[in-house]
């Protein structure tokens, strides 16, 4: 576990004012969302949809999904604004004292379990794979995506609330915790390393700014470009998919 340690906040200023900032990136968005989706199946829950950003993408390629937050705010803008499309919203907190009890409802019910730049705000990141891996039928994927190498930890990072970021062994080991095995893992947005850098440096908010989003939402065929030529080995982020398997 981190030595870090954060106050749980209903309303979580920072976090929403960087998910709205990249809400208006809709290409970053949809690049993102394409990293995944030849993994999808559904039904599908999303962990931690916040305003729905991905969730929108999900939903425009045609899949059942349940969308879920650990915060009611999110939980009520996601039912309002996506109260068409007549999805299952639901609360739900990944570490939670009364998982089983609360969620057994929902164990096995989904082939595909995703959460992007989640596992990062959860202390006991192991209990948050094992509990996400009792939502899939067997053969199901979970698929997370992480900030990645604790190098480039910095004050973003802290004002958003992440324990950690992950190197390829630290998110290997976590992806094979039991009863899932690993078919996947690769570095996502190499060239995100130096805005990040530059941010931490720089930012005097210490948030991701829309003005920011909006000029990298325009550099994302370069970004696609350089993650095909260095073959996905580095990257800001870390996208990993595990199975469930029999035990």
């Amino acid at each position: 576990m981190s030595s870090r340690h954060f106050q749980f906040k209903e309303h979580d200023a920072e976090g929403l004012e960087t998910l709205q900032a990249i809400k208006e990136a809709d290409a970053f968005n949809r690049w993102m969302y394409d990293q995944i989706a030849p993994f999808i199946e559904s039904p599908v829950l999303e962990i931690g949809s916040g305003i729905g950003n991905i969730s929108k993408c999900c939903l425009e390629d045609g899949h059942s999904l349940v969308m879920t937050d650990i915060r009611y705010e999110y939980i009520e803008f996601l039912k309002e604004n996506f109260s068409k499309e007549k999805q299952e919203v639901i609360q739900l907190d990944l570490v939670e004292e009364d998982f089983d009890e609360k969620f057994k409802s929902y164990f096995g019910k989904f082939k595909t379990v995703f959460a992007l730049n989640v596992i990062e705000h959860i202390e006991n990141d192991s209990l948050a794979i094992q509990n996400a891996s009792k939502l899939l039928c067997t053969g199901g994927k979970l698929i997370i995506l992480v900030p990645a190498h604790a190098i480039l930890y910095n004050k973003i990072d802290s004002n958003l609330f992440h324990f950690k970021r992950y190197g390829f062994n630290d998110l290997r080991k976590l992806m094979q915790t039991s009863p899932l095995k690993l078919d996947s893992i690769k570095g996502f947005n190499g060239l995100g390393i130096a805005a990040w850098v530059y941010g931490g440096l720089f930012s005097k908010k210490g948030v991701i700014a829309g003005g920011d989003m909006k000029l990298y939402n325009r550099l994302v065929p370069i970004a696609k470009w350089i993650d095909r030529i260095t073959f996905f080995k580095i990257g800001l982020s870390l996208i990993a998919v595990s199975r469930k398997v029999d035990l």
